[in-house]
């Protein structure tokens, strides 16, 4: 199992997740010639499927202009430093969207890398130390092995399952840079309300497990009612800052058992 299976060069107007209705008709002939799976859900072997991937509509997403969901930014001037927890204006100068095939994790870690260093190495060269390393085959990054590349360039890494966000501000207000699994489709459609995912826990439908990585930048608090949780990250085009709701984030964040790479911190998290 690994995150990040998606492909970050598909078609972008393309909305992650799976509308319930839209699923095929088992009992439809098909094409057996054409590769089609007649129940209409996709790899049963991988619970890590695509977002990106031709299954459905987003129910809730509300699209922009150019079919891509318009998603919130965090914008410091907008914000009480006082209420903030972490850096995450700082952070949204570093951040980059990835460019290679299943490459989330490395993307995070890049991101990481620069932030807490002041180094940046290219992606194509993190790729191939992951490789190399046994830690990336193609088909994206095993949540083991999250946190490795920091660990190989100097960086101290502590996993952590079952983090709480107390945690998560822990780490964040010693200055550390939390990278965390999550159900990317949660948090790429505005008001996803995981109550509409009926179609059971299967694997293989998007909303039904973690499927990609992110770095933590920041919990807003400027508006005590709805705090924010800010993110970079690199497989979405609006991910420079995203600033998804707490009860959002949570529940695309227990979809990996709350899993924690903390970086960058010395204490115990």
């Amino acid at each position: 199992m690994s995150w990040d299976p998606y492909d970050p060069g598909a078609d972008p107007g393309i909305d992650p997740g799976a509308d319930p209705t839209a699923l095929v008709d088992p009992t439809v002939d098909l094409d057996p010639t054409a590769g089609t799976d007649p129940t209409g859900l996709m790899d049963p072997v991988d619970p890590f499927a695509d977002p990106f991937s031709e299954v459905g509509e987003i129910p809730d997403a509300v699209p922009s202009a150019d079919g891509v969901p318009d998603l919130p930014n965090f914008d410091p001037a907008a914000s009480d430093p006082s209420a903030v927890t972490g850096s995450p204006g700082e952070a949204m100068e570093v951040w980059q969207q990835h460019t290679g095939e299943n490459g989330c994790a490395i993307g995070a870690q890049g991101m990481v890398l620069e932030y807490l260093t002041g180094e940046r190495i290219s992606e194509e060269q993190l790729t191939q130390e992951a490789a190399s390393q046994g830690w990336f085959d193609g088909t994206g990054t095993a949540p083991a092995d999250v946190g490795n590349l920091l660990e190989l360039h100097g960086v101290p890494v502590q996993q952590i399952e079952g983090a709480s966000l107390e945690q998560l501000e822990t780490v964040l207000a010693d200055g550390g840079a939390p990278i965390v699994g999550l159900d990317a489709d949660e948090i790429w459609a505005p008001g996803h309300d995981p109550a509409d995912e009926n179609v059971g826990n299967l694997p293989g439908i998007p909303g039904h497990g973690a499927n990609h990585a992110v770095w933590v930048t920041g919990i807003d608090h400027s508006d005590p009612a709805h705090p924010m949780v800010v993110l970079n990250d690199s497989g979405h085009p609006d991910g420079q800052g995203l600033a998804v709701p707490v009860d959002e984030f949570m529940g695309a964040w227990q979809d990996s058992g709350n899993f924690l790479v903390a970086a960058g911190t010395q204490r115990a998290v």
